[in-house]
């Protein structure tokens, strides 16, 4: 298989710190690629270079065979990734489908001037865009019932999948996902894993940030550990899992 995603020889710094050093990923087409390692080893960091809202000192960035580094957050988001975010954002004065339809503001062609007029071709592009938003807040397991609900009344777990379906609404080839387990109970992850997979059988290719291990034994098809800035180790999600050297770093467990 061929990389959709990769990062070559990424360097972040903040000052005089190097936060991320000499990076490399390759995310395989199709793949749910899962990005793991300690508190503050820059896995954030990385998303948001990925996503354009941090620029590297050096390295290169390719998505589907276009260099995009340099592009900005908006040209990023047109050439075809899309994210969540470790804390969730959402407007708080937004209801649930407006902050889906925040998503569509790359698909969208009718012009705001069109829309004020009325005219017939503005109207029947904004009723796909709203049509489609129902469809995705099915898809992520929320029925239109909560449409006009204010988004940040919704229980944690709702508004992950708020997030996502947000994420999904740009139709993007690569789904970037922030610990989106963080703070669920066992049955909220495994509905959300499930989701993934779902997500990425309609032929989306997911990198996902994650600390249950079991989780990401069980949905990753390959995994890549970032320690201190630097890749610690690549491959087979269980090979990986059962490195010394990753153990010592991220497990907790002292090399044998």
């Amino acid at each position: 298989m061929t990389a959709i995603l990769s990062a070559e020889a990424i360097t972040v710094r903040f000052g005089g710190l190097e936060a991320i050093s000499g990076f490399d990923l390759a995310v395989e087409r199709g793949a749910i690629h899962g990005l793991i390692g300690p508190n503050g080893a820059g896995k954030t960091t990385l998303l948001n270079v990925l996503t354009g809202f941090v620029r590297p000192a050096a390295g290169r960035l390719v998505l589907d065979g276009e260099d995009i580094a340099g592009r900005g957050v908006n040209g990023i988001a047109a050439s075809g990734l899309a994210r969540t975010f470790q804390n969730i954002r959402l407007f708080g004065s937004m209801t649930v489908l407006e902050s889906v339809l925040v998503g569509a503001h790359r698909k969208f062609r009718a012009s705001p001037l069109a829309l004020v007029l009325g005219l017939r071709s503005a109207r029947a592009a904004e009723r796909a865009m709203v049509e489609r938003a129902y469809g995705l807040l099915d898809f992520v397991g929320l029925g239109g019932d909560v449409a006009d609900r204010v988004a940040t009344t919704l229980s944690y777990g709702h508004q992950r999948r708020v997030e996502i379906a947000r994420a999904l609404m740009s139709d993007p080839k690569v789904l970037l996902l922030d610990e989106p387990l963080a703070g669920m109970n066992t049955l909220e992850k495994t509905e959300i894993a499930d989701l993934v997979r779902v997500v990425r059988g309609k032929g989306i290719t997911v990198l996902l940030i994650e600390h249950d291990m079991q989780i990401v034994r069980s949905l990753c098809d390959r995994l890549t550990v970032l320690n201190y800035g630097k890749r610690l180790a690549d491959g087979d999600p269980e090979a990986v899992l059962a490195d010394p050297a990753v153990q010592a770093a991220y497990l907790g467990r002292a090399r044998t």
